[in-house]
């Protein structure tokens, strides 16, 4: 499988598990530049039956342009920037060579800046899921913030590459203070003087947005919509419940859920933890996030444990069988635990970007910005915090690098199997220390009944450190002598 040789580091630039996105984000973006060309060149009228129409569909492909260079910046730094269609015999824009990622970083701004000029603030109800002012806002924060992480912080400004020597303490005071007023934009952004975007006031509303069809959150700033789709639930479902358990969250995700009680995590001194009883007592996020050894689900309590003398397998092994969790535990969050396995569809909306992303974005920028983090940057993390039902910070308690660290603790936990880790643990160079090794809970069923759990090692997940940034496929350079490939593939 892909995902096994991603992990096991058996992959290049020749053989990458990712898939040649390089040449998907570019057909995007020449769609784009052909339609915007298009426009211009053949002077196309608005639609008189429905006004301003065509003034939209311009800023959602300013915005889509923009959208798919960032996607390229993410995995491979900086890019070609392209900005109309190439015809066959342009060799020298074919041969173009990779621009700093700082100037791909200004023409996403650029581009998202042409977007919000033409777009609405707000969709109207036959409009859901298109989008607005507040989706350009919500990628330039993204983007600002990436720019101003360690990987990209100086090494952006002049090159391709981000700097991937072991060296974390790259800082531009520039780029944070952009990157906190991006955030800042989304979180402030009105329209008709009203907040368009707000917090689930609940966990539980929280939950429903991944699940719910209605479409009409306003947490969801924006979401890939509508897939009609049985497959999502059996993929995730537990083996024991017709499931191919294939997202199964690692020990090292479970171990950072804080104890309730102390707002400590479960390896730190005092924090109450109890190693017999280790699903007790957790955030409450734990428990809407992922599946563990008696967890119900659909009414049933979960097996994971193995066959012993006395008793027979866990219905819901943990296992490297086909279908099992290989770690003891299945994610809950994204699944909806209503479904039939091979009955029941749903249509499935996947959350591109929701508010308490950019409370987080907001709150480690600030935090970066000024000597040590202030009520702003308290409340932004709190206001995640809070709605979750964990203690909030107390104002004045901790020093800039505690918060660096609580900020990072907790989008590992609000934005869990959202899509964001991965590139979080890159753009802060902490992936060689977070990646390695992949940790499960083995659960043993005793002749009482009672349990006993035991942290084990699941496997070895080699870590380079060209790793933090993605390789083109090859053939792409080997087609454009000035493309360099990225540093060590």
């Amino acid at each position: 499988m892909n995902t096994f040789r991603f992990n096991n580091g058996s992959w290049s630039g020749n053989d990458n598990p990712i898939g040649n996105s390089w040449r998907d984000c570019y057909v995007a973006i020449r769609q784009a530049n052909s339609i915007l060309e298009g426009i211009a060149k053949y002077n196309t009228p608005d639609d008189p039956n429905n006004p301003g129409s065509l003034q939209r569909r311009r800023g959602e492909v300013f915005f889509l342009r923009a959208y798919f260079l960032a996607e390229l910046m993410k995995q491979f730094g900086g890019v070609l920037i392209i900005t109309k269609t190439i015809e066959i015999n342009d060799l020298v824009t074919l041969n173009g060579a990779r621009s700093t990622y700082d100037s791909c970083l200004a023409q996403v701004i650029k581009d998202c800046d042409s977007a919000y000029n033409l777009l609405p603030a707000i969709n109207e109800n036959h409009n859901v899921g298109r989008i607005t002012k507040g989706v350009t806002l919500a990628l330039k924060s993204r983007m600002t913030l990436y720019a101003a992480s360690p990987l990209w912080a100086i090494a952006g400004k002049t090159s391709y590459m981000g700097n991937i020597t072991p060296d974390k303490t790259a800082s531009d005071p520039d780029k944070w203070a952009a990157a906190a007023a991006a955030a800042k934009a989304v979180l402030d952004f009105k329209a008709d003087g009203a907040p368009v975007y707000v917090l689930e006031p609940t966990l539980a509303a929280r939950q429903e947005i991944f699940l719910s069809k209605a479409l009409t959150s306003k947490e969801v700033i924006w979401m890939r919509m509508r897939d009609d789709d049985r497959g999502l639930d059996q993929y995730m479902f537990p083996f024991g419940s017709s499931g191919w358990s294939g997202a199964s969250p690692s020990q090292n995700l479970a171990g950072d859920y804080e104890m309730l009680a102390t707002s400590l995590v479960p390896a730190a001194p005092g924090s109450g933890y109890d190693p017999a009883n280790p699903f007790v007592g957790r955030d409450p996020r734990f428990y809407t996030d992922i599946l563990y050894n008696q967890a119900t689900l659909k009414g049933r309590k979960l097996e994971y444990w193995s066959k012993t003398d006395v008793w027979p397998v866990g219905k819901d092994e943990m296992s490297t069988a086909t279908d099992h969790s290989r770690t003891g535990y299945t994610m809950r969050k994204l699944i909806n635990p209503e479904a039939t396995i091979g009955q029941s569809s749903r249509q499935i909306h996947g959350i591109v970007y929701r508010l308490a992303e950019f409370y987080l974005n907001y709150a480690e920028a600030q935090n970066e910005v000024l000597p040590a983090p202030d009520q702003s940057v308290y409340d932004a993390i709190n206001a995640v915090r809070s709605r979750a039902g964990v203690k909030p910070f107390i104002v004045g308690s901790m020093t800039k690098e505690q918060m660096r660290d609580a900020v990072r603790h907790e989008r590992r936990i609000e934005l869990a199997f959202e899509g964001h880790r991965f590139w979080d643990v890159r753009r802060w160079k902490i992936a060689a220390e977070t990646e390695p090794v992949l940790w499960g809970m083995k659960t043993t069923r005793n002749a009482d009944g009672s349990f006993t759990y035991e942290v084990v090692k699941v496997e070895d997940r080699p870590f380079a450190p060209r790793m933090y940034m993605i390789p083109i496929t090859q053939d792409e350079t080997l087609r454009n002598p000035n493309l360099k490939q990225n540093p060590e593939w």
